[in-house]
């Protein structure tokens, strides 16, 4: 580190009247300048004072100033070295700074001014590289004494890879739990948002299943595919508190003020979400899935790639389901001219890219393989199964996720609601939690 000491000077020159004269020059900088008129004295005053700066004549009896300064190199390589020729000899000089690695040379007569300001700035340079050199010596040391703490850790890493891999799995079936009973909350949140709506039952879910269909038809990476799946489900967190006449009126016959407060709910559902850091990119895509590729959208008005790739395939799962519920333009549509809506607006309205892989995505969904799956009724189901897919109430409320174990109440609720209503559901279950042969779908 720096030292607040008078930076120490040795002078050297085999005549005393230059010896004084360079002296008295300095007498105004803040130095503490020792001299000599010996060569041989002046190596013993380098290795004992250790100066930060050395100026020597060129041309001296016994031992010339190249010489001089290339041993002052090797006893303190920290020092500046500076030489003083009264030679106009070019050989020589160029010489003497190869020999003696010379920093900086000037020549007889000297004026002060330009001698006061060499010296200063080689001290100042030689201050710094001796701080460069003090700053890597600490850091090497502490490289080495990494290496040896990362030697020993390797050490221990080896004796205990067994219980090591033995924790890693524990950790991962652990992340997995933590998974589904996140994406199990995400869903039961959204239960209850729709649970304020009897129109919006099942909405969400939907928008969800198809949004994640869209991405894996988009093979868009798995961590934005999730993400874009959590946000279906949570796209309407803002409509809580509108009126059940404001949720029920299509958008496009909504009056002023009931307009403004929906175009409120993308905002609202974000700040909402924001204070989850698992939740910021989810809360992006909720803001802007009402945003517009031509910039006519809300809440921002943003354009084409300015918008999330999250929302824009948010954007059209939420409103070929809307379109079929009659909430945009009061009227209900089949699958079809939801499609041919949707399609009509592209790269308008929609995302070209990802309308055009909205047919696939949709029949994607229709085609879902059973694989190792049992699908039973009402009355074959006996608890202790364990469910392979979400099952939903026929209002589209979550009844018991996908893993869950079916109850006794459960089994009772579902025999119930298909005597009294006549209501058949189809509940998808584990196959190696099944004592039955597979039924044929029904």
């Amino acid at each position: 580190m720096q030292n607040n000491a008078a930076p120490v000077v040795l002078i050297l020159d085999d005549e005393p009247n230059v010896v004084s004269a360079i002296k008295r020059t300095l007498r105004s900088e803040a130095y503490v300048v020792h001299t000599s008129t010996d060569p041989v004295e002046a190596l013993e005053m380098v290795k004992q004072l250790r100066p930060i700066a050395v100026l020597s004549d060129m041309r001296m009896p016994g031992m010339d100033g190249a010489h001089f300064l290339a041993e002052v190199q090797r006893a303190h390589p920290g020092a500046a070295r500076l030489l003083l020729t009264g030679y106009a000899d070019v050989q020589s000089t160029i010489a003497a700074i190869n020999e003696g690695h010379v920093d900086r040379y000037l020549t007889k007569p000297w004026n002060d001014d330009e001698l006061r300001l060499a010296l200063r700035q080689q001290i100042d340079l030689a201050q710094l590289k001796q701080e460069r050199n003090e700053l890597t010596g600490k850091l090497a040391a502490k490289v080495n004494e990494l290496k040896v703490l990362n030697d020993e850790l390797d050490k221990r890493v080896l004796a205990r890879t067994q219980e090591i891999h033995q924790t890693t799995l524990f950790l991962e079936q652990a992340y997995r739990e933590l998974h589904d009973q996140f994406l199990n909350t995400v869903k039961v949140f959204s239960n209850l948002l729709e649970m304020t709506s009897p129109l919006m039952a099942g909405h969400s879910r939907r928008v969800a299943e198809l949004a994640r269909a869209l991405a894996l038809e988009l093979k868009l990476p798995e961590a934005e595919t999730q993400d874009i799946y959590v946000a279906g489900f949570l796209h309407d967190i803002g409509k809580i508190g509108l009126s059940e006449r404001v949720l029920a009126t299509p958008y496009a016959q909504l009056d002023g003020a009931s307009r403004h407060a929906m175009m409120k709910h993308c905002q609202k559902g974000q700040i909402a979400l924001m204070a989850l850091p698992e939740l910021h990119h989810v809360a992006q895509y909720v803001a802007s899935h009402h945003e517009r590729m031509d910039g006519m959208g809300y809440p921002d008005g943003l354009i084409a790639g300015d918008i999330a790739r999250g929302a824009r395939v948010l954007a059209v799962a939420e409103d070929v389901d809307e379109l079929q519920m009659g909430l945009l333009t009061g009227q209900k549509m089949d699958i079809q001219q939801a499609i041919e809506f949707v399609q009509h607006g592209s790269g308008k309205h929609y995302d070209s890219k990802v309308v055009r892989a909205l047919p696939a995505a949709l029949l994607g969904l229709q085609a879902i393989p059973l694989g190792n799956e049992v699908l039973l009724d009402s009355q074959r189901v006996v608890p202790g199964q364990v469910v392979s897919r979400d099952l939903y109430s026929p209002e589209g409320l979550l009844l018991l996720a996908k893993g869950g174990q079916i109850s006794s109440r459960l089994v009772q609720h579902l025999r119930g609601l298909h005597e009294r209503e006549k209501v058949t559901f189809k509940v998808y279950c584990e196959a190696r939690h099944t004592s039955v042969n597979p039924a044929v779908p029904l």
